[in-house]
C-alpha cells in the first residue's frame, strides 16, 4: 500500500480549511466555496491526464494514481474514464480492478478493499446536496462515508450512496441502488438493494480445482 503522504489542505486559506475539515466530517458544508472547487480542479486535471495514458503506459498511470488518491495498493488497475471528486478521500485496496466509466464522489471517504471489482458505469456517491431548495442553491451538502469491504463485485450500473458499507465477499447485483449496509457474503439486487440469498458452497462451479489440476499436470 503506498500511502499519499503529501497534505492536500495545507494551502487552504482558514476559511475553507473550516469547510474542507466540516466536508470530511460529514457536517454540512459550502460545496460551492471557491476553495473546494480549486481542490476538485486539481483532481480533474489529474484523472483527465490519467485517462488520456496508453494501457503500456503502466508507470505513469501508477504515478498518477499515487498522487490523485489517499493510499493505493498493488496491482491496481482503473480502465477510463474514471471520474472522481477530490481524489484524495479514495483510498484502493490491492488487486482492485475498476472498470469503465466509474464515478466516485468522494466529499467523504471512500474505502476499497483488497480484490474489490467494479463493473462499467458504477457510481460511488458519498456527498448529496441539502433537501431545502435555498440551502441547496447556496451550496449546503453533506457528505458521508462509503466503505467497500474486500473481495466485494459490483455489477453494471451499480450505484452506492453515503453512509454505506458492504460486507466482505458480497455481490451487488447490475443496476441495483445501494442505500443501506449490505453484510458479508450476500448477493443483494434491486432498488433499494435488498439481500435475496447468501453466497454459499452451492455457488462454486469447480473453477479453482480444474485450474489447479491442469497446472499440476504441466
Amino acid at each position: 500500500m503506498t500511502v499519499n503522504s503529501y497534505d492536500v489542505t495545507a494551502d487552504l486559506t482558514p476559511e475553507g480549511l473550516v469547510e474542507w475539515q466540516r466536508m470530511v466530517a460529514g457536517e454540512v458544508y459550502e460545496d460551492s466555496h471557491p476553495e473546494i472547487e480549486r481542490k476538485r480542479v486539481e483532481a480533474k486535471k489529474l484523472f483527465r491526464a490519467y485517462n488520456q495514458l496508453d494501457y503500456d503506459q503502466e508507470a505513469e498511470r501508477r504515478a498518477i494514481m499515487e498522487q490523485l488518491f489517499a493510499a493505493v495498493g498493488e496491482d491496481v488497475f482503473i480502465e477510463p474514464n474514471f471520474r472522481c471528486e477530490m481524489g484524495r478521500n479514495i483510498t484502493i485496496g490491492s488487486h482492485a480492478y475498476i472498470n469503465f466509466d466509474c464515478v466516485m464522489l468522494d466529499n467523504a471517504p471512500i474505502t476499497l478493499g483488497d480484490y474489490v471489482w467494479i463493473a462499467p458505469m458504477v457510481g460511488l456517491f458519498a456527498t448529496n446536496h441539502a433537501l431545502d431548495f435555498e440551502e441547496r442553491k447556496n451550496g449546503a451538502c453533506q457528505a458521508k462515508p462509503i466503505v467497500i469491504e474486500d473481495g466485494v463485485w459490483l455489477g453494471g450500473h451499480v450505484t452506492v450512496l453515503g453512509g454505506v458499507t458492504i460486507g466482505r465477499g458480497s455481490v451487488i447485483g447490475a443496476g441495483s441502488v445501494v442505500t443501506k449496509d449490505i453484510p458479508a457474503g450476500v448477493v443483494a439486487v434491486g432498488n433499494p438493494a435488498r439481500v435475496i440469498r447468501p453466497i454459499t458452497e452451492a455457488d462454486k462451479t469447480g473453477f479453482c480445482e480444474r485450474i489447479a489440476a491442469r497446472n499440476a499436470a504441466r
